[in-house]
């Protein structure tokens, strides 16, 4: 009887062992190849590291801590002078996620260059707390996103034009059908938006675009519209690569 009780607990510290150092590689298959990819995972399940890289071009470092006092997962998101902290906590049909941190613009480089945007600086995200479902990404509550502002530089109509521009402030909320929209203005209480940005649930990006915006952006224009009025609106797919 004492060897069946020996041979049994052996067999749970073996089992406990190998649980406790199942391989960083293993959350390779934990994520949906389509959110993101995991390049050289080290470390293990419960705290690693990893090169990542999204659908539309992001890359950097993500590493990651689980608890078990409080179930979810630790984050944070690193690249260059970018720094995103987060955590996730999954639940029975919806899984709750909240981030805030600073983002460089080397790091979104790779996106804005796409739409032949060359901007400074960095961006300030508060905390924003967001509810992945099987319906979508929603937010739990508007968040802001500040942007230092600097000399940008721009394509349009096969045309380059450049603006030093103020520091500008974006208010991001969520619309119906989980479709995200952040209205960009110089200040939190101006009223009416010079830039409007909505992510659709297809992928696709919304972009309108106000005579006040333009003014900014030092583009040539002979209207004689308001500064509130939507002078041009795009629509691209936010995955589209340049050709």
């Amino acid at each position: 009887m004492r060897v069946r009780y020996r041979i049994l607990f052996l067999g749970l510290v073996a089992i406990a062992w190998i649980a406790i150092n199942l391989p960083a590689s293993l959350v390779r298959h934990l994520v949906d190849p389509s959110a993101a990819t995991f390049v050289a995972p080290s470390g293990t399940v419960w705290q690693g590291a990893s090169q990542i890289i999204s659908p539309i071009g992001l890359r950097g470092e993500v590493q990651w801590e689980i608890t078990l006092l409080r179930p979810g997962v630790n984050f944070a998101l690193i690249h260059q002078n970018s720094f995103i902290q987060g955590r996730f906590e999954q639940g029975m049909n919806n899984h709750r996620i909240s981030l805030a941190g600073q983002v460089d613009t080397a790091t979104l480089s790779p996106l804005l260059t796409r739409y032949d945007l060359f901007v400074p600086g960095t961006f300030d995200l508060k905390s924003t707390d967001l509810t992945l479902g099987p319906t979508g990404l929603f937010m739990t509550a508007p968040s802001e996103l500040q942007w230092s502002g600097g000399r940008t530089r721009y394509i349009l109509a096969n045309r380059r034009y450049e603006a030093l521009m103020p520091p500008l402030i974006a208010i991001i909320g969520a619309r119906d059908s989980g479709v995200l929209e952040a209205k960009i203005k110089i200040s939190a209480e101006e009223t009416t938006p010079l830039l409007v940005l909505r992510l659709r649930t297809n992928g696709d990006v919304y972009l309108g675009v106000t005579r006040g915006m333009l003014r900014l952006a030092n583009y040539p224009w002979s209207g004689n519209e308001a500064e509130s009025d939507l002078i041009f609106e795009v629509e691209r797919k936010l995955t589209q690569t340049s050709t």
